[in-house]
């Protein structure tokens, strides 16, 4: 089936929120993709029209069969263009997203496979998560952590990273996949953590948007 980049991105939205476990409505669409409500409206039933997602008796979208494999597809070509990115031109891991959304509607199937055979055939993006169809290992937000426990950051997951600044906040902080930290004082009004020695006062919203192998 055709696509437009338009209706990729709505279904690379309607993944990256239900792949955390949000109920995926109208609303939430709106407010993660920065459009109206109006927009969003349309462009779904459009995309069940086409048969794409489909609505339950509670308004919220789910993508249909073709609609995940479509999904799929948009997801693993960012992924790889985000590895692309860091493993063979030098960026910096929290500097991929935006550079990944201008590649992903241009890779073509030919280059998707090139890129996979070159880079490895690589199992995560370069915050920690997995490629469509990829085993996964449990992960839990930070705040599940204990006072005094220690874990190692496993991914970033999708919805946080279109946040503005916010993955190179985390660097900035040496919190990054693969790094191992303890939780000093659990999420409040402060969440301190000790990362490579030194103990860290964060923001509290890195509680629930880093993840740690569980």
């Amino acid at each position: 089936m055709a696509s437009s980049p338009a209706i990729e991105e709505y279904l690379q939205a309607v993944y990256t929120l239900a792949d955390e476990g949000t109920s995926v409505i109208g609303a939430r669409l709106a407010a993660f993709m920065g459009v109206s409500a109006a927009a969003v409206s349309e462009m779904v039933h459009r995309l069940e029209r086409d048969g794409l997602v489909s609505l339950d008796g509670r308004k919220e979208v789910h993508l249909t069969e073709s609609g995940q494999r479509l999904a799929d597809s948009i997801i693993r070509r960012h992924r790889l263009a985000e590895r692309m990115l860091v493993d063979l031109l030098g960026y910096e891991w929290w500097k991929t997203h935006e550079e990944a959304e201008r590649i992903e509607h241009a890779m073509s199937p030919e280059m998707e496979e090139r890129l996979v055979r070159v880079l490895g055939d690589p199992q995560t993006c370069p915050h920690g998560n997995p490629m469509p169809g990829a085993a996964r290992r449990p992960t839990k937000p930070l705040e599940q952590v204990e006072r005094g426990g220690s874990a190692t950051i496993e991914r970033i997951p999708d919805q946080f990273e279109h946040e503005p600044g916010f993955l190179q906040y985390l660097d900035s902080q040496g919190l990054r996949p693969g790094v191992r930290v303890r939780v000093v004082e659990p999420a409040g009004s402060t969440l301190r953590v000790e990362v490579d020695g030194t103990v860290r006062a964060i923001r509290p919203d890195c509680a629930q948007k880093v993840w740690v192998r569980a």
